[in-house]
């Protein structure tokens, strides 16, 4: 990998206006959920390591969440906007009880401990350093009336109560930029 200084990134456009796929597992059992909360910044900086890291956030009704809490490593893949069709429906289908990637017609191709996909311009792969749910508590009011009152995009939990999402902070260890 080249120095992240190196790359030029728009990162307050690339996942509210791109969105992107976060990815987990392995070729042989992964799933892919389409993000718009994420990051790039730097942390946990020292002799040798830059502190590039990617942080997505996931709901824990979404199967990539489920594989991202026993994964050690993750992608972050942004896509061309020929690509957006694809990301919609990667967004609005669970890969629980079938082939999404298949059905969005983009294909997966493995990079390093994980997955990303032939059609991305850029990836992002990650060494996974830290996860943790937000507490319900800690989040500002408006913020939790938003998780209440939005059921469909925040699904409640067996109990019939919402639940906050996950946030996972990777160590950029590779990036593959085809843009």
């Amino acid at each position: 990998m080249s120095a992240m200084e190196e790359f030029d990134f728009k990162i307050f456009d690339m996942f509210q206006k791109q969105w992107a796929l976060v990815t987990a597992g392995s070729l042989e059992r992964f799933n892919a959920c389409t993000v718009a909360w994420g990051s790039l910044g730097t942390l946990w900086t020292k002799p040798g390591k830059n502190g590039a890291i990617a942080t997505v956030y996931l709901h824990p009704s979404r199967y990539t969440c489920e594989l991202m809490l026993s994964s050690s490593a993750f992608t972050v893949s942004f896509f061309p906007e020929t690509c957006r069709n694809a990301l919609g429906y990667m967004g609005s289908h669970s890969g629980r009880s079938g082939n999404k990637t298949a059905a969005a017609g983009i294909t997966p191709i493995a990079m390093g401990e994980s997955v990303t996909y032939e059609e991305a311009n850029l990836t992002f792969l990650c060494r996974k350093l830290y996860q943790h749910q937000m507490s319900k508590n800690d989040l500002a009011t408006d913020i939790q009336e938003y998780y209440q009152s939005n059921p469909k995009a925040f699904p409640p939990d067996e109990k019939g109560e919402w639940q906050p999402h996950w946030m996972f902070i990777g160590e950029i260890i590779d990036i593959e930029d085809k843009r």
